[in-house]
């Protein structure tokens, strides 16, 4: 149980460092080009935390059905 948790809260913390991470380095590319450069750079970044918890989750029921 805990470490299920444990496991849970991991993927929390690297989704929400992906969703910072890309944030702003999208919207440090894109601040010459388009003013509201954050408009772009937070879906961005949800889109991209969502992806790494999404794969970090299969990943992670691929490895306990196979122990």
């Amino acid at each position: 149980m805990t470490t299920n948790l444990l496991k849970f809260a991991l993927r929390i913390l690297l989704s929400i460092f992906t969703f910072i991470g890309v944030t702003f380095f999208v919207a440090w590319l894109l601040e010459e080009i388009i003013y509201f450069s954050l408009f772009v750079g937070i879906p961005v970044g949800i889109v991209s935390s969502i992806i790494v918890f999404v794969i970090l989750t299969r990943y992670q029921v691929q490895r306990s059905t196979t122990h």
